[in-house]
């Protein structure tokens, strides 16, 4: 896991604390749906897309910038290009992931609400 966060980068840490409120009203929600807190949960989700995509872009990005000014002459770009487009996709693998568990608790929640406070 150490790996995993340091191949992401900085933009890895601003899923990650996007994450934490994620979560925990993510099972506040399935315990007692509110209107305000599905509001909120909808917003936190469309930051973490928003995270994940600038982390991803900027990612690949600096994959790019590095590839462009450390590669010699000759040298095959494949092996570096695959492992930082690898270590790139990290904050996608992490954000999503987090995405899924919200929203699967947000579906428990909603399950459970009755269908006039939500509306």
């Amino acid at each position: 896991m150490p790996y995993f966060i340091r191949a992401g980068g900085v933009p890895i840490w601003i899923v990650m604390v996007l994450a934490v409120p994620l979560l925990y009203l993510g099972v506040r929600f399935a315990i007692a749906a509110d209107a305000r807190r599905l509001a909120i949960l909808r917003a936190l989700t469309w930051a973490q897309i928003a995270a994940i995509g600038s982390g991803v872009t900027s990612n690949v990005m600096t994959v790019m910038w590095h590839l462009g000014r450390r590669l010699e002459p000759g040298e095959s770009p494949l092996p570096a290009l695959f492992i930082g487009l690898g270590e790139s996709l990290t904050p996608a693998v992490l954000g999503l992931s987090v995405l899924s568990v919200v929203w699967i608790l947000m579906a428990f929640g909603l399950r459970r609400a009755p269908r006039s406070e939500l509306d």
